[in-house]
């Protein structure tokens, strides 16, 4: 049968010393060690579940400020027209005030030109006459009656108008 031996005995015990001495040396550093790096893994998977988190909000942030920007942008473009359109209509004025001015003053030049062209025809009609009346007379009465004729004739043609 089996002998029991007090080999046995220490060999057990001995066993026994160094699975506690194993345990107490190897097992909990190890084990420590271990529950470190869970942990250091476990707070990287949070850091990053975060970071996740954070790019999510920041993506959102980014995507309102986008759509701001394009709101922004339509508000820009819609106003830069209007203003050139303003500005379209100001010279558009400009320009018809400046047409109407510039046919006024031709019509008063061309009435001017046209007031001056008569008075030379009336001087000139009023001088042929002098020289027929002269013809018909024979001579020149003088230097007052020829003014005075003269100035007869104008204000008699310049009523007849």
């Amino acid at each position: 049968m089996l002998k029991f031996d007090i080999n046995i005995v220490f060999a057990i015990v001995n066993l026994l010393i160094f699975f506690v001495f194993i345990r107490l040396v190897l097992f909990k550093p190890i084990m420590r060690t271990m529950e470190k790096r869970r942990e250091l893994i476990q707070k990287q998977f949070d850091d990053a579940e975060e970071a996740k988190s954070d790019a999510e909000k920041l993506k959102e942030e980014y995507q309102y400020r986008l759509e701001g920007v394009e709101e922004e942008q339509k508000n820009m473009i819609a106003k830069a027209q209007e203003n050139a359109k303003q500005e379209y209509d100001k010279i558009l004025e400009r320009a018809r005030t400046d047409a109407d001015r510039v046919k006024n003053d031709a019509r008063k030049s061309a009435q001017i030109e046209s007031e001056k062209a008569r008075l030379a025809v009336k001087e000139e009609i009023a001088q042929i006459a002098m020289e027929t009346a002269e013809k018909v007379v024979g001579k020149s009465a003088g230097a007052q009656t020829d003014s005075d004729i003269y100035n007869k004739f104008l204000n008699e043609s310049s009523e007849e108008e």
